[in-house]
């Protein structure tokens, strides 16, 4: 029993091995005109190989005039005659050739009409595709692109093909076959796709610099065609944004805003297209548009007013004063008093806000100062947060008014000023900011500006001594010229004179020279060279 078991496995084996090893064979069909009285006919069909190679010749029966049957691809010679009712045989027909091609090749990828997406700009990796064909030992492959830029042809033993073409094109490839015969395929395979390049980058959107819109303009992306644009505008009333005009297929980067249409609030939506690339997503911009007068004079009074206006919105603030300091120092308790010269500077740092829907803004600034002398650095901070009032005086004028609570420190030196006793002493003190600043526009881009500062040091916030302010004020004036190199950036230059003073009552007692009144002073005066620049968010 086991060893029936055994033959029969190695019969199944040897049967499998003889079924993978057979040649490729695929169907013939033959047809041809019936004899008279032809009972039967027999067909003699003879491979033509090359000299030296075993040529096999195949002999078949059959009742009708027509013969099917498998041949492997390749060179035939064929006769045929017929035999009566007797079985006799005619004579055999002259011998005719014919081949039997190879199959055509069924492509697999790409598939037909595909459209393939790609996240490339450029060139993409495409690996192709066929089921192998029987018989076939080499493959033909060629590839060309619609517009003839791209053309590639390569004889192959695997029916796969791997390459880096360029996108955005449609393309046309070909599979052929053949064997070591010279037998090739019945037909051509061909197929068509195309392939997407990476979608087109939005584009950005110039807002326009002032509500009087005279044209729309955004940038140009790589590879774009044209553009579809939405212009829509808010209704208040209804407190929806309504279409007021549709555009397909525009060609320009820019657009000419209809003067017609009324002042309010706008949007523009941009979406940008290419052959063989999928849109940008859609890019939009607001801004508005100036109702009332939109004429070139009209335009012109508020382009100049450019120069002095502050951005709408938040805005940061950053300016250094540089200059020789004069120190003044008076201390009764010590029975000393100072004066003398030293290098120093003011930087500053600020925040602050407007809106064109109120007159009122805000600006918060912290200052740091400092001046050298003797090789030994001071240096004192100060801070202040500012309500503004903005006044328009005539087509080309503003005044600013500011009011708010300030803190500022000064340092104290008395006799030696570097002697190690008193040189990191403080007084600091709080209390309120008064300033107003008179703004000339000359041009769209050119300013000027003159301010006056106030600050009153009514609160003690940290003395030498620990005994009360004596309520002193300090004072700023400077005049201001500026430029307005952006819409979002403002540089300034000018002078500033600056006054620092403050007090504090002098202690009596054993170990003080200061009688009942008496006060400690400090005092700084600066003429500053002021460098001032601005920016918007």
């Amino acid at each position: 029993m086991k060893l029936t078991s055994a033959f029969i496995l190695l019969l199944i084996s040897f049967w499998t091995s003889l079924v993978w090893a057979a040649p490729y064979r695929r169907l013939v069909n033959f047809e041809w005109e019936a004899i008279e009285n032809a009972k039967s006919y027999e067909i003699e069909l003879k491979q033509v190989k090359a000299q030296g190679e075993e040529a096999k010749t195949f002999t078949f029966k059959v009742r009708e005039a027509v013969w099917n049957g498998r041949l492997t691809p390749g060179k035939y010679m064929m006769k045929l005659r017929s035999r009566d009712y007797r079985g006799v045989p005619g004579k055999w027909s002259e011998e005719s050739e014919f081949n039997v091609g190879l199959e055509t090749a069924v492509l697999k990828f790409p598939g037909s009409r595909l459209q393939m997406p790609t996240q490339e700009n450029d060139k993409t990796t495409v690996n192709f595709k066929w089921d192998p064909v029987g018989g076939a030992d080499r493959y033909q492959f060629t590839l060309i692109s619609e517009d003839g830029k791209t053309q590639i042809t390569e004889t192959l033993k695997e029916p796969s093909f791997k390459t880096t073409i360029p996108v955005a094109s449609h393309y046309t490839w070909k599979v052929s076959s053949a064997n070591d015969e010279g037998i090739v395929s019945d037909a051509t395979a061909v197929g068509q796709f195309t392939i997407m390049g990476k979608p087109v980058e939005n584009p950005r959107i110039e807002k326009p610099e002032t509500d009087f819109v005279r044209e729309l303009k955004w940038s140009k992306p790589d590879y774009v065609s044209s553009y579809d644009i939405y212009i829509l505008k808010y209704n208040k009333t209804a407190r929806k944004w309504e279409k007021m005009k549709i555009l397909e297929n525009y060609q320009q980067d820019t657009l000419p805003f209809d003067e017609s249409w009324p002042g309010g609030q706008y949007q523009v939506g941009i979406r940008a297209k290419s052959d063989l690339r999928p849109p940008s997503k859609l890019a939009k911009q607001s801004f508005s548009v100036r109702s009332g007068d939109r004429s070139p004079a009209a335009e012109y009074t508020a382009l100049v007013r450019k120069s002095i206006d502050r951005v709408t919105g938040w805005y940061a603030v950053a300016s250094y004063l540089v200059t020789e300091m004069q120190y003044q120092g008076i201390n009764p308790e010590k029975n000393s008093s100072v004066a003398y010269k030293a290098l120093g500077g003011t930087g500053r740092m600020g925040i602050g806000w407007f809106s064109p829907k109120t007159p009122w803004g805000f600006l918060g600034i912290l200052d740091m100062s400092g001046f050298t002398f003797n090789g030994k650095t001071q240096t004192f901070a100060s801070a202040e947060a500012n309500a503004v009032y903005r006044k328009a005086t005539g087509d080309r004028g503003e005044f600013r008014f500011q009011a708010g609570p300030y803190y500022k420190e000064l340092p104290e030196t008395v006799g030696d000023p570097f002697s190690g006793q008193s040189s990191d002493l403080k007084i600091s003190s709080a209390g309120p900011h008064f300033g107003a600043e008179y703004w000339y526009s000359l041009s769209p881009k050119l300013g000027i500006q003159v301010n006056a500062h106030v600050y009153m040091s009514l609160m003690k916030i940290s003395t030498p001594n620990g005994e009360p302010m004596d309520p002193k004020m300090s004072t700023q004036f400077g005049f201001l010229g500026s430029y307005r190199f952006t819409p979002r950036f403002t540089g300034l230059i000018g002078y500033a004179r600056r006054e620092d003073k403050m007090s504090y009552k002098a202690a009596t007692g054993t170990d003080s020279f200061a009688s009942e009144g008496d006060v400690n002073e400090s005092t700084i005066v600066g003429n500053y060279l002021n460098i001032f620049a601005e920016w918007s968010f």
